[in-house]
């Protein structure tokens, strides 16, 4: 049985009200006013009857069912096509909540059902299609949804809200046009899609050590294998944090390239492959220079001083001269550019002939996997050479001491179908209440009801390797479990998902199962190399207006700007630059004639479009 890595999440605890209770005391006041003698006074409301006489007073609560009213609840998300009728998490609920949840047997992304749907004017009360024809604004704005206020979240779904309050830029998410408290669903929120890095730097430890730059054992921590029938490779790759200054690394790619370091007696080696800016690149490439990949990403330019987008930041001048010398030495080897990148990456790096990579972050792990066995190292362990050693981690420094990574999300929110769970415009306030209650007890009642609602009952579809709560989670192979326990699951609950740090820390420190990201977590490591742009360009810290005039502009400009963006760099990677620094002034200058000054001037020096506040991202552990 595979023994996977469970990225077990946690949730905010929360108790949900769900069951009438009866008690009785006895007091010698009434709300602190002392009882008078002879005197019998009765008090009638729909939650107390209070009974006083001068030898006692006697205190009957009754508290008021806040389920007494029973609805019939029509339930749509993405992954239903296979539901069925009376299953055990739809009773549970229905007898908990004094509901009758119908769920409709569709799957929410397929846009042609979802379309014939909407054209109907069939909205369930409670839907997640990402497949719907408009966004959420778009089904808002014809009346097929309708809002929920933020009042109304503290109330009906408290956990909801103090989970959004620890990176309090998702309250400006999704929001009602006009309003600062209104929204036209609820928010996804994921946290480890904030704290992760997706790729890292691997290099050949022993070409590494081959040519003089090996590292203390003391300092290398082994991977674990968490697949069975792989435990070979836990002596192969090692996690730690290089610190190799920008020269050393240019010595190393010159050594590479120009030695033996594989010791075959052959000149067929090379320092690395270079690889277009991609989220595999940002730790190994442009991260030396203080940028990322993402262009939603802005920077204060040290010459200019204006909010730019990295095209036209000064760094990235450097980055392509560096970049350029390497590939006119050869000790970086571009891919051909023929087929995509993803057969040209894994058939290069599967000949075992580069010494330093950009690679996935996680894929390592999964050597089982046909979608991540073909990529470094671990295609080099399966195909090549089962003996190979490599170390992963942050390893270089740029010329001037930076090292810089991307995390997989700037924030654990996001817009539009996939990222947004909405609720019919048929749906009266009592209906919310109930719907949001259930989602409470589901999402942030406890970790408990949290792992039942989204994997299943513990013991009949899962259950624990080890300890509980961070060890892995073993899945029942659906083939195994008898049919009223099949089917998708994640049906009744919200997209929320807490941190995992803690967890695979826990873990790691337990089990020995270390992984890049618990390793980089548990050495601070991931806060030191996570770049914090100056501004992010998106709705969420624009505002909707801004935002939707800087799309426009954006497009209209980008027309213009594109075709010398990709000169310059076409012609940089080309070696056809002889002198940086003059071609880098004429061609910010063209930038600027061309849209970009309008762009710095309506959107990004715009004081309306705020500065990136991580919040709590980097301090949430579970």
């Amino acid at each position: 049985m595979k023994k996977l890595l469970c990225i077990l999440l946690t949730v905010v605890m929360f108790s949900a009200l769900i069951a009438c209770s009866q008690s009785t005391e006895k007091n010698t006041s009434i709300n602190g006013t002392s009882v008078t003698d002879d005197t019998t006074t009765t008090q009638k409301s729909t939650q107390t009857t209070t009974v006083t006489t001068k030898e006692e007073t006697t205190s009957v609560t009754e508290e008021e069912n806040p389920f007494k009213e029973f609805y019939e609840i029509t339930w749509l998300t993405q992954l239903n096509a296979d539901y069925r009728e009376g299953r055990w998490d739809e009773v549970e609920l229905e007898e908990l909540f004094n509901v009758d949840l119908q769920v409709w047997a569709e799957d929410g992304r397929i846009a042609e059902k979802m379309s014939m749907l909407v054209a109907a004017g069939d909205i369930a009360d409670f839907t997640y299609a990402p497949g719907l024809p408009r966004d959420p604004y778009g089904m808002y704005e014809e009346k097929l949804t309708r809002s929920i206020t933020l009042q109304q979240m503290k109330n009906w779904i408290p956990g909801y809200v103090e989970a959004m309050e620890k990176i309090p830029i998702g309250f400006t998410y999704n929001l009602v046009p006009g309003k600062t408290d209104e929204y036209v669903g609820f928010t996804y929120n994921s946290l480890p899609g904030c704290q992760y890095f997706y790729d890292a730097t691997c290099i050949n430890l022993d070409w590494l050590e081959a040519v003089g730059y090996g590292f203390d054992e003391a300092d290398l921590v082994p991977v674990k294998m968490t697949v069975e029938g792989y435990e070979q490779f836990n002596d192969n790759i090692f996690f730690t944090e290089g610190n190799f200054t920008f020269e050393e690394m240019n010595d190393i790619l010159k050594k590479f390239t120009e030695e033996d370091p594989d010791g075959n007696g052959m000149d067929d080696t090379f320092g690395m492959l270079y690889m277009i800016e991609s989220a595999w690149t940002n730790m190994t490439q442009e991260g030396l220079f203080g940028f990322v990949h993402d262009l939603n990403y802005r920077y204060k330019d040290p010459t200019t001083g204006d909010i730019v987008p990295k095209y036209a930041y000064t760094p990235y001048r450097d980055y392509l001269a560096w970049v350029s010398e390497n590939l006119t030495k050869g000790y970086m080897i571009p891919r051909p550019g023929v087929e995509g990148w993803v057969p040209e990456y894994q058939a290069m790096s599967g000949t075992n002939k580069y010494g330093i990579y950009g690679a996935n972050g996680g894929g390592y792990l999964a050597l089982n996997s046909d979608t991540y066995r073909v990529y470094p190292p671990q295609n080099i362990l399966l195909t090549v050479d089962p003996d190979a050693r490599f170390v992963i981690g942050p390893m270089f420094r740029g010329p001037e001491g930076k090292l810089v990574d991307a995390t997989y999300g700037i924030d654990p929110y996001g817009t539009g179908t996939y990222r947004v769970q909405q609720i019919g415009a048929q749906v009266d306030d009592a209906k919310l209440e109930r719907i949001c209650r259930i989602l409470e007890y589901t999402t942030f009642s406890s970790i408990d009801n949290w792992n039942r609602y989204k994997y299943g009952i513990e013991g009949i579809h899962w259950k624990w390797s080890g300890d509980p709560y961070i060890s892995t989670m073993l899945v029942t192979p659906t083939a195994e479990l008898a049919e009223e326990y099949r089917g998708q699951l994640h049906v009744f609950g919200l997209w929320n998902y807490a941190s995992a740090v803690q967890k695979q820390i826990d873990n790691a420190e337990k089990n020995g199962y270390w992984a890049y990201m618990p390793y980089m977590h548990a050495n601070g490591l991931f806060e030191k190399y996570a770049l914090n742009p100056v501004k992010f360009t998106a709705e969420a810290y624009m505002g909707r207006e801004l935002f939707a005039a800087f799309t426009k502009d954006n497009t209209e400009i980008n027309a213009q700007l594109n075709p010398i963006i990709n000169d310059f760099k076409n012609r940089a990677l080309a070696g056809e630059i002889a002198n940086f620094n003059t071609e880098w002034t004429q061609y910010i200058d063209q930038l600027y004639a061309n849209g970009l000054q309008t762009m710095i001037t309506k959107y990004y020096n715009n004081a309306e479009f705020v500065e990136y506040d991580p919040g709590l991202k980097f301090k949430i552990k579970e």
